[in-house]
């Protein structure tokens, strides 16, 4: 835990002030701009408990809660609440506190640990993306974790939401942090790595835990904010699944947004762009301004069909205790990828073609 939340300040050598065993600090040797030293003493490592309970990172959103729904029914959440300081800050914690709450109310353990720790950095917030498994790594031991899951999709798993897809396993992310969490003991899992936002999106609408998430952090529970470029990004999305208009909220936060205007105009690629271009797609209505989006998002020129299905070769990083359970929920919900779609997952881009810059001139005079 303690490099997971200092890593990124250290500029030549982190030195851990208690002894560690040989095997994390093997596993640390990946790490090549800095070196990780400990205190001296022989430290035996943690080794796994394979009878013991698996945990899931929870934050009450539709990616979170679809890895929920295919984990064992004996999955502990742990859920990070952030500590309210003197800084002000738009989250707002009503909504997830809600989700833990109805997954009680199912009898699902979930643990609910206030922390500070977002405070390590100025401006605040998150020092790696997987900083928010503080409060189970620290509950491992008191609660017998042989494993920890996060709600990671496809989208940040293999690239697709950034310039262009690669493959995961070859990451430096995937190739730190898994032998890191198994030198001490746990296994680390992606239940839903092989699922596209699109896919948590179909999950939480059809199956029964669906209906206790939701995706805005800033709005109170059953009343999101509609106006955060999340909003904005999943209200299209549900849109498009349920064969509806794109809804009058989504149209007005575009024009009065200054965060969606960011993210429309300023990212290239835009971030989940593939997801939104199978939005787009599937949504009707929007008037001139959406079409220009469209247009922008390559609608009609690229193929988002495979958004819908399990990308399957994604269980090597499901962990093996429950990858056959995890497997079997996941080709009844969603099926699985066929050879054509995996093959357009495999080779998608959302790099600049030479025409992007004239569409996205003519979308920002728009706005």
């Amino acid at each position: 835990m303690a490099i997971l939340n200092t890593l990124p300040f250290c500029e030549e050598r982190l030195h851990i002030g208690w002894p560690v065993s040989e095997e994390l600090i093997e596993a640390t040797k990946v790490i090549s701009r800095i070196s990780i030293t400990s205190e001296e003493g022989q430290i035996q490592p943690i080794k796994r408990d394979q009878s013991g309970r698996h945990a899931l990172s929870f934050s009450g959103g539709a990616d979170s809660m679809a890895a929920l729904a295919v984990m064992p029914q004996t999955t502990e959440s742990v859920f990070m609440l952030r500590k309210k300081g003197s800084t002000r800050s738009l989250y707002d914690s009503h909504a997830a506190l809600e989700s833990c709450r109805q997954l009680r109310n199912l009898g699902f353990t979930v643990h609910i640990v206030e922390s500070d720790f977002e405070y390590l950095r100025n401006p605040i917030g998150f020092p790696t993306d997987l900083s928010v498994a503080s409060p189970a790594i620290l509950l491992a031991n008191e609660r017998n974790f042989s494993s920890i899951a996060f709600g990671t999709i496809l989208e940040s798993a293999y690239g697709t939401s950034g310039e262009k897809f690669r493959n995961y396993i070859d990451s430096s992310h995937y190739r730190l942090w898994k032998p890191l969490f198994e030198s001490v003991g746990l296994g680390y899992s992606l239940p839903v790595a092989g699922v596209s936002e699109v896919g948590t999106a179909k999950m939480c609408l059809e199956l029964p835990l669906g209906r206790f998430h939701q995706s805005c952090i800033r709005g109170r529970w059953g009343d999101p904010c509609n106006r955060c470029w999340k909003c904005f990004r999943k209200n299209i999305l549900i849109s498009a699944l349920e064969g509806d208009e794109i809804p009058a909220h989504s149209k007005e936060s575009v024009k009065t947004s200054k965060e969606i205007r960011k993210h429309l105009l300023e990212n290239k690629p835009i971030k989940h762009e593939g997801v939104l271009a199978y939005s787009l797609e599937r949504a009707s209505g929007g008037g001139e301004l959406f079409n220009k989006l469209r247009k922008l998002v390559r609608v009609g020129s690229v193929n988002t069909d495979w958004m819908e299905k399990w990308y399957s070769q994604s269980i090597c990083l499901v962990d093996p205790d429950y990858s056959d359970y995890t497997s079997k929920k996941l080709r009844n919900t969603l099926g699985e990828m066929s050879e054509e779609q995996t093959t357009d997952l495999c080779g998608w881009s959302n790099q600049s073609d030479e025409d992007r810059e004239v569409r996205l001139a003519e979308l920002s005079d728009f706005l």
